[in-house]
């Protein structure tokens, strides 16, 4: 019984906060401090955009854009939704990700 909550709930954050109160997202500058995942990635884990961009760093500030509006109102997002708001370079992120998932449907990432 406890799958569906904490794998479906917390990590997909499917039920749009039902039962969890943030979703739990990571960029790739937490994997790199959390593991050594990163150590020999050709990705960058701080970078957002560009060829070398980590995905994950990519995918997790697209993610707080799209759900933008949601999460502003949540009081356990406010310091992201604040980092947030200071990219200066949102709409390349959200260029960069469409790349990066339009590549993980072909295969190529």
């Amino acid at each position: 019984w406890v799958m569906v909550p904490n794998v479906i709930g917390m990590a997909t954050y499917a039920d749009g906060g039902v039962l969890m109160t943030k979703p739990y997202a990571a960029g790739g500058a937490y994997i790199s401090k959390m593991s050594q995942f990163c150590k020999s990635c050709k990705y960058d884990p701080k970078k957002r955009t560009g060829d070398d961009a980590c995905p994950f760093t990519t995918l997790y500030w697209d993610f707080l854009d799209r759900h933008a509006t949601t999460f502003a109102a949540n009081h356990r997002m406010f310091q992201q939704m604040g980092g947030l708001r200071r990219l200066s370079n949102r709409p390349e992120v959200k260029e960069r990700a469409r790349f990066v998932l339009d590549g993980l449907d072909s295969g190529q990432i």
